[in-house]
């Protein structure tokens, strides 16, 4: 891919994430469709799972939400390619979703903070690995190490096994830091079923 059409994908990576989060969370019908709420989703509202990420309670939470998943997205697309970094996001969205049925402490949810955990742990870790092609870029590598660490010391200081949700009187809403935990783990197991591929297909071809 050339580096104008990269920086094109890029951009409109950015631009629909933050647009279907909008659309999501302004657009009151949709709000009311997307939002993850527990006994809905277990009475067959199944897809509230794949749309509660894009759902904000308000324009400060979405605000930073979007500029967190831009300024990832950016990130690192210096070495990704924007759809699978759009992908993966999606992804772990969904997979922190699943595993908050198992929390019925949590009876709604909305957000891409999870998600962006999981996008964080995932890319840090790709960012580390050494390019194919041999070429050495420290400044991906120290962006993996930032991401990795930044991730580990906020799940680890935020103690979410102990308490799932936590108010929060900056947001005026609890915040469901379980979700955070969720999404980080999420991103690593990507990354790890990502390498045991590679490696299979390695070994397919060695």
């Amino acid at each position: 891919m050339s580096a104008h059409r990269q920086t094109l994908h890029t951009w409109g990576a950015c631009a629909g994430v933050a647009a279907l989060s909008a659309a999501f969370s302004f657009v009151p019908w949709l709000y009311a469709v997307g939002l993850y709420q527990r006994e809905a989703v277990r009475a067959g509202q199944w897809w509230r799972i794949v749309t509660a990420m894009w759902v904000h309670l308000d324009t400060w939470h979405w605000l930073a939400d979007a500029m967190a998943a831009v300024g990832l997205i950016l990130l690192l697309a210096r070495v990704l390619r924007p759809q699978v970094i759009v992908g993966t996001l999606v992804v772990c969205g969904v997979l922190v979703q699943i595993a908050l049925l198992n929390q019925p402490t949590v009876q709604w949810y909305g957000g891409l903070s999870g998600a962006l955990h999981g996008l964080a742990a995932w890319g840090g870790l790709r960012l580390l690995k050494p390019s194919a092609d041999g070429a050495e870029d420290r400044f991906s590598r120290w962006i993996g190490v930032a991401l990795c660490a930044g991730v580990l010391v906020k799940v680890w200081l935020e103690q979410s096994w102990l308490s799932p949700i936590a108010y929060d009187p900056h947001w005026g809403f609890g915040v469901v830091r379980i979700a955070h935990a969720f999404g980080a783990a999420s991103g690593l197991l990507i990354w790890v079923l990502g390498e045991w591929r590679a490696q299979g297909r390695r070994q397919a071809h060695g």
